[in-house]
C-alpha cells in the first residue's frame, strides 16, 4: 500500500498548510440509520484505537465541535450521542492529523445520491466563510480480485477507474453514471463522494495523488480544493 501512504502523507502536509477550523468527515463505518436523516455523533471527545486490527496500542483522541454538529440538523441530520470512532475515521486521520475538532457523520441508508449532493451543498452553505476540512472516504470497490472481501465481479475495475476519472476531472456528470454500477463493485465510498461533490460545488480543482487495490479492495486519496485557492 506505499503509493495509498505516500499519498496520504503529501495530503497531510496540504492539511497542514490549511489549517482548518474544523475537520468534517463521512465514514460508510460510522454511525448508519435506516432512514434519509444522515447521522451525525456528537460527543464531547470523539476516542478510538485499531484493537480490532491487532494495535489496541495506537489510539485517538479528539474534540468534537459539537456546535457545529447540532447545526448540521438544519441540512437534514440527526445528531446521536455517540464518540466510539470507526476505523474508516480513523485511517485518514492517522496520516493526515488536523489540528482541529471533529465532526464524524455516517450514511442514512434510505437517501439518495443527489440527496447526499444536497446534503452537501447545505454544508457548503453552513460553514461559508470558514475554513472546512472535509474528508469523504476514498473506499472503492471490494470486488477487484477472486480473494476479495466480496468476491470477484469483473465491472469492479472498471467502476473504481471511472470513479477515479471523475474525480481527476471533478464531473458530477460522469460520477452519477456509475449509480448502476455500485452493487457490481461492492463498493463503500460512494455517497460520501457524491457529499463532497455538493460540498465543493462545480467549480473545484481536484488532483487524484493515487488508486490502487493490493487486496482486492480499492483505495483512492485526491486533494480537492476551491477554484483558485
Amino acid at each position: 500500500m506505499q503509493k495509498t501512504i505516500d499519498a496520504l502523507k503529501l495530503a497531510a502536509s496540504e492539511v497542514e498548510k490549511f489549517n482548518p477550523e474544523v475537520t468534517l468527515i463521512m465514514s460508510p463505518h460510522a454511525v448508519a440509520l435506516n432512514g434519509e436523516k444522515v447521522p451525525v455523533q456528537v460527543t464531547d471527545k470523539y476516542t478510538g484505537d485499531f484493537g480490532d486490527f491487532g494495535a489496541p496500542h495506537v489510539t485517538m483522541r479528539y474534540d468534537c465541535s459539537s456546535k457545529d454538529a447540532y447545526a448540521l440538523n438544519g441540512c437534514g441530520a440527526l445528531a446521536i450521542r455517540y464518540g466510539l470512532m470507526d476505523h474508516g475515521s480513523m485511517v485518514p486521520l492517522y496520516y493526515l492529523r488536523p489540528s482541529s475538532p471533529l465532526v464524524i457523520m455516517g450514511y442514512a441508508f434510505l437517501l439518495s445520491t443527489k440527496g447526499y449532493i444536497t446534503f452537501g451543498s447545505c454544508m457548503r452553505q453552513l460553514f461559508e466563510g470558514r475554513r472546512v476540512l472535509f474528508i469523504a472516504s476514498g473506499d472503492l470497490s471490494h470486488r477487484l480480485l477472486p480473494d476479495a472481501p466480496a468476491g470477484y465481479h469483473p465491472d469492479a475495475k472498471r467502476f473504481d477507474l471511472k470513479l477515479v476519472e471523475a474525480v481527476k476531472d471533478w464531473s458530477l456528470d460522469k460520477y452519477l453514471l456509475l449509480e448502476d454500477f455500485r452493487d457490481s463493485a461492492g463498493e463503500c465510498g460512494y455517497w460520501s463522494i457524491a457529499t463532497l461533490f455538493g460540498f465543493m460545488g462545480p467549480k473545484a480543482e481536484s488532483d487524484v495523488l493515487s488508486y490502487e487495490g493490493p487486496f482486492g479492495v480499492g483505495y483512492a486519496v485526491a486533494v480537492v480544493k476551491e477554484s483558485g485557492e
